[in-house]
């Protein structure tokens, strides 16, 4: 017998609504397995992407076994959600992710911070500032090759912690605000960490008694005036070419001061002999 169209349609549609009913319903038997499933083992994994040591698969684990051995307990018991919060309290750590797969392991993917400076204030007090402008304590046990920057700092870390880094950005935009100094000092360091040759050639940032910057680079005996992050593009522009087409001539041990203030100047001050 020939079905109408409008018949099989509806059979149709009721052998998708059934297939899709049993996928459902496997999915979900699948599931209520693993939430019964022990843990059996845990898997840590850390990102070496950017090459840090701040934390080990032991300090990670430590951080899992936190609410009590997670080895042996049902998978549905185990609050991931939460252990990734209580692995975010570490200091070094910038993400994690918990999840477990059908074998009954837990796994725990964590990525490291990247600090790109590391301040030296007037208390005599050190912290870093990683990619993300977030502030970090120093560690003990690993010190990262990030830039110094050091001089007339006055910001604490417990200071810089508490208060809202994005607030602190904002003002940098307001034409009426001074910009921060911590700002400052990030925003040059975030520019130089993004060219590998200022990143090879820049030893130390110096905040001077004026609240300007300097830099220290590691070939020559020459300090370097940025004065304040503005126009930095055209600033080490100028930079470059007086590297190629001054000091390449003259030597790089003639100079003592490259002030880069000054709109379209690059103003040299010559060591006396």
């Amino acid at each position: 017998m020939k079905l109408k169209p409008k018949m099989r349609q509806i059979l149709v549609m009721c052998a998708w609504i059934i297939a899709t009913g049993t996928v459902f319903a496997l999915l979900g038997f699948a599931n209520h397995k693993q939430q019964q499933l022990l843990c059996s083992t845990v898997d840590i994994y850390i990102d070496d992407a950017v090459n840090h040591e701040f934390i080990d698969q032991h300090d990670i684990l430590s951080l899992v076994n936190t609410k009590g051995n997670v080895i042996g307990k049902p998978l549905g018991e185990i609050n991931t959600a939460l252990l990734e919060k209580i692995i975010l309290t570490n200091p070094y750590v910038e993400q994690a992710e918990v999840y477990s797969s059908i074998d009954g392991t837990l796994h725990a993917d964590v990525l490291q911070r990247n600090p790109i400076v590391r301040i030296v204030n007037m208390h005599d007090e050190q912290f870093y500032i990683d990619q993300q402008g977030k502030f970090m304590p120093v560690s003990d046990n690993y010190t990262p090759p990030a830039i110094v920057a050091n001089g007339y700092i006055f910001n604490t870390y417990a200071e810089m912690k508490i208060q809202d880094y994005a607030a602190v950005q904002d003002t940098a935009t307001d034409s009426l605000a001074v910009p921060h100094m911590i700002n400052q000092v990030y925003k040059l360091a975030s520019f130089i960490e993004k060219d590998s040759f200022w990143t090879a050639n820049t030893e130390q940032i110096f905040v001077n008694s004026s609240q300007e910057l300097e830099l220290i680079p590691r070939i020559g005996n020459h300090r370097i005036i940025i004065g304040d992050t503005a126009n930095l593009d055209d600033k080490f522009a100028r930079l470059m070419v007086f590297y190629k087409e001054g000091l390449s001539k003259t030597g790089w041990n003639n100079y003592s001061v490259i002030n880069l203030k000054f709109r379209d100047q690059v103003v040299c001050t010559k060591i006396k002999m």
